[in-house]
């Protein structure tokens, strides 16, 4: 290949490549196998400088994961999973950080749920992934001196706390050089065995431990911190049965926690409910059946997500509508009222409850959508919501809540009444979208394992059965288009996802491509203005859609297009080559002259031949 054939070969595809929207593996959390999930057996071994513990099955399950505390322990939840006979539980492991393995099956739960419990006997990080029908929690060996000193790889360090404040109130000040902006805040309410608690786990942060008593009267009685993981973990323990209220804020110099004693927990309910003193009292009196077992209380533990917001793609929630802010629960046999309660607390909301709601909930689910969270508990509970300004109410489905309003407001009323059916209607999930995400979780497993012919196929099996699914044709089209270059199918799920994402660049340009790469030139240029017509396009779109247009002759476009990219995104190396380049195409030997200089003088590591050519270019 001669260099300036070189020099004019543009591969639109790897322009694009950058553009991956990946399928979040929460989706696994969602989906529920028909069949169960036979828990055969669980093998460990030491592999790599880690601890592997392999649960094993018979199917491709469907798990959540998650922590728990007091004592400290991994846990797994397996829907409609069963223990074989085979498997017994618990297993005592004689040497490694996991001292006990627990299992049992949860019957009481739509669908049953299998529990596997690895307590841990020191605190390592760990990870948990499915392979094949199996699942693998991995344990990391400690590091060199991790037992001795601090994290490896620390960015800030803590170097004092202290606490203010008197009375009710107090303020916990974590010290540091600069402020600490990144937080996983998790509420523990008060156990057998401890406090209710707030831990605040900070990642990349260390500290001495640290062992404060709180003054008199203070909503916390003691602040503690340890090394957790790869950072610190900050631990506030409630002096008083209840949680207290608290915020979370980053200083200029570290991060401070407010606390004050939180509301009566009555005064909360009535308050959102409507409800009298004597009903609150007579539904509190409802949550410990008199049969329960009783040394297993009632307690809830709620993580809120503090991660940024995600710059680039869609997760998998995105799919079915789930947008909200993620959190982590683990409830056990709490008043639906009290569950209620913290979703509104969580999510800004006012929340409404009907006193004809009753009962309790064991729900745990990990780093999903508080609206996914609402959704999952209304059909666990048969119960419907009806939503509008900032409140959701909450009552059985077999009841019709009337929005106050005046007798002008009449059409209004009507339209939030068929909005709430819809909102109903939404919760009802049919049997060809749960075998629709039963396909997708395949596609995503075996695109992981990098299958992509065969993940190909088990989306179109999906999207056979959700035909309106804009996300899951938009991944057909990239997987089609990227990994297994079929621009007729990536052109052909890219315009189906075009018509159901009208208002998605990313799709435009994954058919853009597709169409260009098949030389129907004409439908790839309406995909490609749509894709840069907004104020602030992607830098792949006028990159790619730049040397579609230099490809086809239109070099008077491709050169506005580079001129944008640089007005936008700066100058760069391939930016300047190509300007130069057309110049040169339209007769234009000054202005290409001028380019080529640029190059020699940007500064950028330009490949030897190609400089070579540019010093005997300006030389002519």
């Amino acid at each position: 290949m001669t260099l300036m054939s070189r020099v004019k070969t543009v591969s639109l595809i790897t322009v694009f490549f950058l553009i991956c929207v990946t399928l979040d593996s929460a989706r696994a959390k969602e989906e529920i196998s028909n069949n169960p999930y036979q828990i055969s057996d669980i093998k460990w071994q030491q592999k790599d400088g880690a601890w592997l513990y392999q649960i094993k099955g018979d199917i491709v399950p469907a798990y959540t994961m998650y922590e728990l505390f007091s004592p400290h322990r991994v846990v797994v939840d397996i829907a409609n999973g069963v223990i074989a006979g085979s498997a017994h539980f618990p297993v005592d492991v004689k040497q490694g950080p996991v001292s006990v393995i627990k299992g049992e099956v949860h019957a009481d739960q739509n669908p049953p749920i299998a529990r596997i419990e690895l307590l841990l006997s020191v605190d390592r990080a760990y990870s948990v992934t499915g392979s094949g029908n199996d699942i693998l929690v991995r344990i990391e060996a400690a590091a060199a001196g991790a037992e001795k000193g601090l994290t490896k790889n620390v960015a800030q360090e803590i170097h004092d706390v202290t606490i203010t404040g008197s009375g009710n109130t107090a303020q916990i000040h974590l010290l540091a050089a600069g402020p600490i902006q990144t937080y996983q805040s998790t509420e523990v309410a008060k156990g057998k065995d401890h406090p209710a608690r707030l831990m605040v786990d900070l990642p990349g942060v260390a500290a001495k431990d640290h062992a404060i008593p709180a003054h008199e009267g203070s909503p916390v009685a003691v602040v503690r911190t340890e090394r957790y993981k790869d950072g610190t973990r900050i631990i506030l323990d409630s002096a008083a049965d209840a949680l207290f209220s608290y915020s979370i804020a980053a200083q200029e110099k570290g991060l401070t926690i407010n606390v004050e004693t939180a509301a009566d927990a009555g005064a909360v309910i009535s308050g959102i409910t409507g409800l009298s003193a004597d009903e609150i009292a007579r539904l509190k009196s409802k949550q410990a059946p008199a049969d329960a077992e009783p040394d297993k209380t009632p307690s809830a533990s709620v993580s809120k997500s503090t991660k940024p917001a995600e710059t680039g793609g869609k997760t998998d929630f995105t799919l079915a509508g789930y947008t909200a802010q993620k959190i982590s629960v683990d409830f056990y046999k709490i008043d639906l009222h009290n569950v209620f309660r913290l979703i509104g607390e969580i999510s800004g909301r006012n929340i409404v409850v009907d006193e004809g709601v009753s009962g309790s909930l064991t729900l745990t689910l990990n780093d999903v959508p508080w609206d996914f969270v609402l959704e999952v508990i209304l059909n666990l509970k048969d119960l419907a919501k009806e939503e509008r300004f900032n409140t959701i109410v909450i009552s059985q489905k077999s009841d019709e809540f009337i929005w106050p309003a005046a007798p002008e407001q009449a059409e209004e009323k009507l339209a939030i009444k068929e909005e709430a059916i819809s909102v109903t209607k939404k919760m009802d999930v049919s049997k060809e979208k749960l075998e629709a995400r039963q396909f997708i979780r395949q596609g995503k497993n075996l695109e992981d394992a990098g299958n992509y012919a065969e993940a190909l196929a088990s989306y179109e099996k999906a999207f056979q059965s959700w035909s309106d699914n804009g996300e899951l044709a938009k991944r057909i089209a990239y997987l089609a288009l990227i990994k297994l270059r079929l621009n007729a199918k990536a052109a052909h799920y890219g315009q189906i996802a075009a018509t159901l994402l009208p208002q998605d660049a990313e799709v435009a340009l994954q058919t853009a491509l597709g169409l260009a790469n098949m030389e129907q030139v004409k439908e790839a240029k309406n995909y490609f203005d749509f894709a840069v017509s907004g104020e602030h396009p992607s830098r792949q779109a006028l990159a790619s859609y730049a040397a579609f247009s230099e490809q086809n002759g239109s070099n008077e476009m491709a050169l506005a297009l580079l001129s944008r990219f640089e007005q936008i995104y700066g100058t760069s190396l391939e930016t300047m080559i190509s300007k130069a380049r057309i110049y040169d195409k339209l007769g234009e030997a000054e202005k290409a002259s001028k380019e080529y200089q640029a190059v020699i003088l940007s500064g950028y590591q330009v490949p030897a031949d190609l400089e070579k050519y540019i010093k005997e270019r300006l030389h002519k």
